[in-house]
């Protein structure tokens, strides 16, 4: 088989309710065998290695689906990795197991790589949902990247976003990067020793190293269920529990601690990122002498 066009890759832990929807939401994006799907199982419980080899026969045999399962629990970036590595395709995205892709999104990336050949990385907005419930906001009209862009495709250059404003990230499947870029970028690409904040690590580091077009178009739907498969995130319409607060606060600190943000960038985007990185000590230290259950991350 000739190598695919998009490797795309899952990670998954006890979601065999919905991975199959991000599946064939992915393989829905091109014609057979231009899709390679990764889903990398991190060691689920439930009946998810079962129910993909029933439902994927064909497909795992044509090599267009590839299931690894994980003998032990290593977290949504070390799952990534290993799809990463096993990945053969020109461009690399990701979807997470309980969020899906709408139909087309592959096909204005592929227009945007042919129309601006120099282009190494895309992003796209995406829309979130809480147990079937939608946001009044898309992820772009959230983090201001909607204005930023005046709604029209462009270089992120050409947009004034606070892309070092950890709160303005961008959903890990709506970024898709060619994969000759792994050299440059440096393995493991996903940090493997965070439970949240590994997705944005990325972020600054594509944001100031690689060439990125913004498409301002709607092609993910992020969706979240109380099914516990989210120990270590607030389940849906949910507040972090406490502990859940401090690892997140934990977690962005220490990207913070060792990320090095390039001299020339814009200085407004040096002062949103120290002003971030003051915001997190002090709500960490708040957090450290709560005695409650809970507490509130607004800014």
């Amino acid at each position: 088989m000739s190598a695919p066009l998009l490797s795309v890759i899952i990670p998954s832990w006890n979601r065999a309710n919905w991975v199959c929807d991000a599946i064939d939401s992915a393989l829905l994006q091109g014609p057979d065998g231009s899709i390679e799907v990764i889903v990398i199982d991190d060691a689920s419980s439930d009946h998810t290695r079962a129910l993909l080899q029933q439902l994927y026969a064909r497909q795992i045999k044509a090599g267009t689906l590839v299931y690894r399962r994980l003998r032990q629990r290593k977290g949504s970036g070390y799952a990534r990795n290993q799809g990463v590595a096993l990945a053969s395709g020109t461009f690399l995205a990701f979807l997470d197991s309980d969020d899906l892709w709408l139909e087309g999104k592959l096909a204005a990336e592929l227009d945007t790589f042919e129309r601006f050949p120099e282009t190494q990385v895309v992003i796209s907005d995406s829309l979130s949902f809480a147990e079937g419930e939608a946001n009044k906001q898309s992820r772009f009209e959230f983090n201001g990247l909607q204005a930023s862009c005046n709604k029209r495709e462009c270089w992120l250059k050409e947009c004034d976003w606070l892309w070092t404003n950890c709160e303005n990230s961008v959903a890990t499947c709506s970024i898709t990067l060619r994969r000759d870029l792994l050299p440059t970028l440096g393995l493991p690409l996903f940090a493997d020793d965070l439970i949240s904040c590994e997705d944005w690590e990325l972020e600054l580091k594509l944001y100031q190293v690689c060439r990125v077009r913004v498409i301002p178009a709607l092609f993910a739907h992020v969706r979240s269920f109380d099914d516990a498969s989210r120990v270590e995130r607030a389940a849906a319409n949910k507040p972090r529990s406490l502990k859940q607060t401090l690892s997140l606060l934990q977690n962005r600190r220490t990207v913070m601690e060792r990320t090095r943000l390039l001299p020339e960038l814009p200085q407004y985007l040096h002062n949103e990122f120290n002003r971030m990185r003051e915001l997190t000590e002090q709500q960490l230290a708040q957090l450290l002498t709560h005695d409650g259950q809970s507490l509130s991350l607004d800014n």
